[in-house]
């Protein structure tokens, strides 16, 4: 078959096109997981039997996946097997050969799985057995990856569950919370839960959110940052107040909002020389699964200098050499920190 999109995936999966192979990749671990489950569904139902289901949670003996996968299913159409997070480039030379064999030569009434949800994969350069087994299993079947949605995406999700406990989740809102949970499934999906449990029925507010869902640390950083860039001091210096109230460690706050500074200074730099922010996270090596901190930067350094931002860099790292090394109160190092970037000229 082919590599395709999750859309297409899903499309499938409703129709009920089942393929002998599926290999499932990428950022999103909450979608590999997800779709993980819909095959087995879509082949064995919702209670599949163990006759005809079995889960490996690493790299099997090729002779015992070979002998399940050749067996013929009981009283059902399929059998599946799901192998979680088989890393190919351990397997010797021998073992690879034979799943590559297994692979080829899957009965029609053999589903396999390969959910990787535990092992990062560079789609564009792969190790080599596992650009080999990825190559099989888009030859003999399906190859997905699973790719962070944007949080609009998310928002819509969100929404949509909310729904189904009777509650009203605003745009705005639900565009908030998916920040806030860092566009991670998994834990939009669980925060959305609570927030209906807490609201009963009716509308999700802010204030909830602002009351139940814990700030991620980038997540704020990103925020205080914004403000410093605004203009609003005080504003910068509640989200550091709320920082120690979480009892954030200093080296943890210091290190975040440095590390989001470096990209604003590459951003503004990439921009001054007419790139793109996709290529400003390969010229700077960002993983694949980070280029999404280049685009947010983009948006972040229209209007500010780069002059501005090298300035702040370096307050930045003088603050990180004094906080390793001198005995001053780290709280009063990092606070004297905004006040000194406050007062630099923005443009």
């Amino acid at each position: 078959m082919a590599k395709i999109e999750e859309a297409r995936l899903k499309a499938d999966l409703k129709a009920g096109k089942l393929a002998r192979v599926y290999f499932l990749f990428g950022e999103e671990y909450f979608l590999t997981k997800t779709y993980e489950n819909k095959i087995i569904e879509a082949a064995l139902g919702k209670e599949p039997s163990d006759l005809n289901f079995v889960r490996f949670g690493e790299a099997p003996p090729s002779d015992t996946l070979s002998d399940f996968a050749d067996s013929m299913p009981f009283f059902s159409e399929y059998k599946v097997i799901v192998i979680s997070d088989l890393d190919a480039d351990k397997l010797d030379n021998a073992e690879m050969n034979a799943y590559l064999d297994i692979i080829e030569q899957l009965p029609d009434t053999t589903v396999l799985v390969i959910s990787q949800t535990g092992i990062e994969i560079d789609p564009k350069k792969p190790k080599a057995k596992m650009k080999k087994l990825m190559a099989a299993a888009e030859k003999c079947g399906v190859l997905c990856e699973m790719k962070y949605m944007s949080a609009s995406q998310l928002a819509k999700m969100a929404i949509k569950k909310a729904a189904r406990f009777n509650c009203n989740l605003s745009d705005s809102n639900a565009v908030l919370l998916a920040e806030l949970c860092g566009k991670d499934m998994n834990l939009l999906s669980a925060e959305v839960s609570k927030l209906c449990d807490y609201t009963g029925s009716g509308e999700i507010t802010r204030e909830s959110i602002d009351a139940l869902v814990p700030k991620l640390v980038d997540t704020s950083i990103y925020t205080l940052a914004s403000e410093l860039f605004a203009g609003n001091t005080a504003k910068a210096f509640r989200i550091l107040d709320d920082l120690f109230v979480q009892r954030i460690e200093p080296v943890i706050i210091l290190s975040t909002l440095s590390g989001h500074f470096v990209d604003c200074y590459r951003a503004k730099l990439a921009q001054l020389s007419r790139k793109t922010a996709n290529d400003a996270a390969a010229a700077f090596n960002y993983p694949r699964n980070r280029t999404f901190v280049m685009t947010k930067a983009f948006g972040s350094v229209k209007y500010l200098s780069a002059e501005y931002l090298k300035q702040c860099v370096d307050i930045l790292y003088n603050t990180n050499l004094l906080l390793n090394s001198s005995k001053a109160d780290r709280r009063t190092l990092i606070e004297r920190t905004l006040t000194e970037i406050s007062v630099l000229k923005r443009t």
